[in-house]
């Protein structure tokens, strides 16, 4: 009869369950159409109401409200006393019947899920593991006792234990399991680790990313930890500027000024200087002609003032935007550098509140300038080997750094010159590692473009028109996204067509998203800045350039041919005609590398919390440049770096060898963006509706078989349908044996003859 009564329970208890996770299952596709912050404090406040229900269901319990009579075993009386009516009973007569008096443990399991923030709950899902475990242990505890209850489970388990172990044996036994149970709990923590399975970067038409989740860390990620105190410190990493002024005597200058005067007047045109203005690189002339002199007749002697001020070359700006001057820009005899520190301490730079505030560089007259991406909202960049366009990228990396965590700013970078951009590899911004391989990198621009579709369903969703008024709104934040690539020519030469294709398409409909693009070249030829390209590219900056055709390639207009090199630019803002001359800011190497190292200091002090001698252990991966085969461990080389460093590390700072090797080895360095986890789940969505065909796909299958080519791009052009709608007719195809899978740049095999 007992064994009857727990399994008629045991039952009900299992439809009981089933119902609340139907109930559950459906509030969940209900709630999972509502924003994320809404939806996890909607899940908080139901966590903490079922917790204070089963809580007063339990305190509440009263013998006197069963019968034992019913299917189950007992009913319910008509005058219930349980301070949750006929529910409450229900509850307290299944948890005390099954747990006992370890069921009170369950309300607070609820609440604390209620309570913690969900950055805690991997942690606490851990913990749930263990105090299940503890529940049964105390059941089997709890039945001797007198004043206490271990339900069925801690009876029936207590039983079986003590026919087999007898009633010393079982206790020594429990003994054991709860001592080993108290030591592997904080064993537990110290080898938390977050993982995800590492597959090379795929078009999503062929693969779909698997990926793992086992015990991840519980780590507490202050988004802005000691703030005040990092700026100080990412500051003192950066060159001092120089001592003084602009220190260019007043006699040299009206003696120049009264040189350019006489040296017109020797071809005929007449007029005076009327301001001068000195730089730090450069001293502009406002020289203003007399009446009835042509401007035609001025710009073209530039050649003739640069040989009588001996000057390298003179760039003339005829007029000087907004004044009735010609400017007349001459080299000075000795150049003064432009710290990057001068730009980032400047007041205008400090007072902006955007994270895509960038130092631009000085003015003619050394004034400094900074600019937002956010406004640009996309930046092309050009300039010949050596004009200091390299160096400009990584002052606009470095000013991002300066003032926007990986929560608030995240970077794609690409270089196939593998030489400036790696160095970043250890910051926590990045998505992915530096990427050198032009294939790729195609791939990853165009994961971007889905990252930027999920972003557009997510806001409409929200009822947002774009990132700024999603953040207002949201409880989770979404970052900005920059993507940067040092090299574009090399880019274009794997698959220009696709390239130009997916750059065009961000560059149309990502700002709105909060994506933006800045794109550098050493070659502004039309066959790599198409027009498609610059015309979504209203921001530009040139560096010096070989020659007028390159500058009008990039600017539009003459004048990035006259430029000095080493940091001097023309930079043309969005909504202008003319461009500014300013003179970039230098960071050296070293520079950038302190920047590198002092995020990926403070990142790894909290990815690597629970090693004792943390920021010890820290300093010395840094100082051994280990972070690289940490962020790479599948690079030829990366493992046994990492297993000789761990041995030092071991006699150096006495830590375990073998957790530290597992913990890098399977450490996912870079934090995963939320639309990677977006997508994976609509891809999980469309494997429902494999079976589907599009309404096109019998006419596209003809299509592809009468020409013998099958791509994304025909189809588009052909039946005038989107990207995605295309991929997935493709993809069709591809399922039905019609086409071979995917080939990079070439368009796909078609597997069916023509006849």
């Amino acid at each position: 009869m007992e064994i009857l009564k727990v399994i008629v329970v045991a039952i009900m208890a299992g439809f009981a369950i089933s119902a609340i996770a139907l109930i559950v299952a459906a509030l969940y596709r209900n709630l999972n159409k509502i924003d994320r912050g809404k939806r996890i404090l909607i899940m908080r406040v139901f966590a903490i109401l079922l917790s204070l229900l089963v809580f007063v269901s339990l305190i509440t319990h009263n013998e006197a409200d069963y019968l034992t009579s019913g299917i189950m075993g007992f009913s319910i009386v008509e005058n219930v006393t349980n301070g949750c009516g006929v529910i409450g009973a229900f509850i307290a007569y299944i948890l005390l019947g099954l747990f006992g008096t370890a069921s009170y443990i369950i309300p607070a399991v609820l609440f604390v899920w209620g309570v913690i923030k969900p950055s805690y709950y991997e942690r606490f899902l851990l913990w749930n593991a263990y105090i299940i475990v503890v529940v049964v242990f105390l059941n089997m505890i709890f039945e001797p006792l007198p004043l206490f209850s271990g339900g069925l489970i801690g009876e029936r388990l207590l039983s079986f234990l003590i026919r087999w172990l007898g009633s010393m044996g079982t206790y020594i036994f429990l003994a054991f399991l709860f001592g080993g149970l108290i030591y592997a709990i904080p064993a537990a923590r110290r080898v938390r680790i977050r993982t995800k399975k590492r597959v090379p970067i795929k078009r999503k038409k062929e693969v779909v990313r698997e990926i793992i989740k086992p015990k991840r860390i519980p780590i507490t990620r202050p988004e802005k930890p000691g703030i005040e105190n990092f700026y100080e410190r990412f500051l003192s990493l950066l060159h001092e500027p120089e001592d003084g002024g602009i220190t260019i005597p007043e006699e040299e200058l009206n003696k120049n000024a009264r040189l350019i005067e006489s040296r017109f007047e020797e071809f005929g045109v007449s007029g005076r200087v009327a301001g001068i203005s000195p730089g730090p690189v450069l001293t502009r002339y406002e020289y203003k002609p007399a009446p009835g002199i042509k401007v035609s007749k001025i710009e073209s002697l530039s050649d003739d003032i640069a040989l009588s001020m001996k000057a390298i070359r003179v760039r003339i700006v005829a007029p000087i935007p907004g004044s009735s001057a010609i400017g007349i820009e001459v080299p000075n005899a000795s150049r003064k550098n432009v710290y990057l520190k001068t730009l980032l301490t400047d007041k205008n730079f400090t007072a902006s509140r955007s994270r895509l505030t960038t130092a631009m560089g000085v003015d003619i007259g050394g004034n400094p300038l900074c600019s937002d991406i956010q406004t640009m909202p996309h930046l092309l960049v050009a300039g010949a080997t050596g004009s200091g366009k390299s160096v400009f990228i990584n002052t606009l990396i470095a000013s991002i750094l300066s003032r926007a965590g990986h929560n608030d700013v995240r970077f794609i970078m690409i270089d196939p010159k593998r030489i400036e951009l790696p160095v970043y590899n250890s910051i926590p911004h990045l998505i992915y590692p530096v990427m050198a391989d032009a294939k790729k990198a195609l791939d990853v621009l165009k994961e971007a473009l889905e990252w930027m579709e999920a972003r557009y369903r997510e806001f409409a969703r929200a009822g947002v028109r774009d990132i700024e008024g999603y953040n207002t709104s949201a409880q989770a934040k979404k970052p900005y996204i920059v993507i940067i690539v040092d090299e574009l020519a090399d880019l274009m030469l794997t698959a220009p067509r696709e390239i130009e294709e997916t750059l065009t398409r961000l560059a149309q409909m990502s700002r709105a998203v909060g994506i933006h693009l800045i794109l550098a070249t050493q070659r502004p030829s039309v066959d790599v800045i198409t027009g498609l390209i610059k015309a979504n590219f209203p921001a530009r900056v040139a560096f010096q350039v070989a020659s007028k055709t390159d500058s009008r390639t990039i600017l539009d207009m003459n004048g990035a041919e006259k430029l000095l090199g080493k940091g001097d630019m023309l930079f043309l803002p969005p909504g202008k005609g003319e461009p500014e001359r300013l003179q970039a800011a230098y960071i050296s190497t070293a520079e950038a590398k302190g920047i590198a190292n002092l995020w990926a200091e403070r990142w790894l002090n909290m990815l690597l919390s629970d090693f004792e001698k943390c920021e010890d252990l820290t300093k010395m991966i840094i100082e051994y440049d280990l972070v690289d085969s940490i962020v790479k461990p599948d690079m030829p080389g990366a493992k046994e770096r990492i297993a000789n460093f761990s041995n030092e590390a071991e006699k150096t700072l006495g830590i375990d060898v073998g957790l530290f090797r597992q913990t890098v080895l399977n450490l996912d360095y870079y934090p995963p963006l939320v639309e990677m986890e977006k997508i994976e789940e609509r891809r999980e969505e469309l494997k429902e509706t494999v079976g589907e065909t599009d309404e096109l796909f019998e006419e596209a299958k003809r299509l592809v078989i009468r020409h013998q080519v099958a791509s994304v791009s025909l189809l588009q052009r052909h039946f005038k349908i989107g990207y995605a709608r295309a991929g997935r007719i493709v993809d069709q195809m591809e399922r039905a044996g019609v086409i071979g899978p995917y080939q990079g740049s070439k368009s796909r095999d078609v597997l069916v003859e023509s006849d």
